[in-house]
């Protein structure tokens, strides 16, 4: 699987914008605010349906536009595909119209459908705090990569948070002698089926780390916060006090551990968010994203596209070894605000190209 074009129409700060990708990888240079991060996003868009980093689709909207386009060229086995995906503030030409509207070779698709026609890992600044960061950080990294390849889990995902929401809300209600406790049945069985659904499938995604090479031993923990109906019967009157949902994988958490060897005990495994090092903190990251990358390709047998947003700059040059190891085999993108640091990465790397971008790209 590799990106062969991308093409954008007011995304962003982008008029207009084509790129065409000739080589296994493809260093794209510039200071900060050239729109550097606006590459990675449109392509993340193109394979997920969802951006990286806006709350509103709105955002990524070029100023005073009514709708902008992400259109990108996919070669899968034998075949190029188009994908594309218009972004609209819910009007066009005083039409109203979807805020997205996903096409796969000019024919419309529902995002289910959309999804996964182009498979990415992406590893930027923010994912340094993946291991010690917040919990929401750590259930996201476990939702992208599943959502990208398991359509049923996807869909788990949407009617769960659709139902929590409207559960959270008929919980405050009962509270509040508003609506009877009867009214709860439909959407604890909802919540439930779908919780479940989330749940075994992201033990089978963190079970799969036990299967990575990685120079550091490291393992996983899955925290979940288990939903049966007898823990549901359990919780329902604190949850009815509390206006909302005590338990369910909106509440999950994993735990990177590493195998240390003490005197007292032998081998023990120590919480690294909690007793590891800064440089064992990032190492675990480096894990993480090791395992997602041989996750999407044992499932699909098929390349990820590795996307690097800058993150080069955030390590030492032990880590960025490390990270640099990733590329070989996969079509790789980086974004850096350096020259010297695409230059180097250019000169090491055989099959390599540098784009340069200016504050006006």
């Amino acid at each position: 699987m590799q990106l062969n074009q991308l093409a954008l129409a007011h995304f962003r700060s982008y008029d207009s914008k084509l790129i065409k990708f000739d080589y296994p990888t493809t260093i794209i240079v510039g200071p900060n605010a050239a729109g550097k991060t606006s590459i990675i996003e449109a392509i993340h868009l193109l394979a997920s349906g969802d951006s990286l980093r806006a709350t509103k689709i709105e955002q990524m909207i070029g100023f005073e536009q009514e709708l902008a386009r992400v259109k990108g060229k996919v070669q899968a086995s034998d075949d190029e595909v188009t994908l594309e995906v218009i972004l609209t503030r819910g009007e066009v030409q005083g039409k109203k119209v979807q805020k997205r509207i996903f096409s796969i070779n000019d024919t419309r698709r529902a995002k289910r459908k959309f999804v996964g026609q182009l498979l990415t890992v992406v590893f930027r600044p923010e994912d340094m705090r993946l291991v010690e960061g917040s919990k929401r950080r750590r259930r996201d990294f476990m939702d992208i990569p599943l959502s990208l390849i398991d359509s049923e889990y996807l869909r788990a995902v949407n009617t769960y948070g659709k139902a929590l929401t409207k559960r959270n809300r008929l919980l405050t209600q009962i509270r509040e002698g508003l609506m009877p406790r009867e009214t709860l049945t439909f959407w604890t069985l909802t919540v439930l089926k779908h919780g479940q659904i989330i749940q075994k499938k992201r033990q089978q995604f963190l079970d799969f780390f036990k299967s990575v090479d990685f120079p550091v031993p490291f393992s996983v923990e899955y925290d979940s916060s288990l939903m049966t109906e007898e823990r549901m019967e359990k919780y329902a009157e604190r949850e009815i006090a509390a206006g909302h949902t005590l338990i369910g994988p909106h509440k999950d958490d994993l735990i990177v551990k590493l195998a240390v060897e003490t005197e007292a005990s032998g081998e023990e495994r120590r919480d690294i968010a909690l007793y590891g090092s800064r440089g064992q903190q990032r190492m675990g990251v480096l894990w993480l994203k090791t395992c997602e990358l041989s996750f999407l390709e044992h499932e699909t047998q098929e390349k990820p596209l590795l996307l690097l947003d800058d993150v080069l700059s955030e390590l030492d040059d032990s880590h960025q070894q490390l990270v640099l190891n990733l590329l070989d085999g996969n079509q790789t993108i980086i974004t850096t605000a350096s020259f010297e640091t695409a230059q180097e990465i250019h000169q090491e790397r055989a099959g390599s190209v540098i784009i340069k971008l200016d504050a006006n790209s």
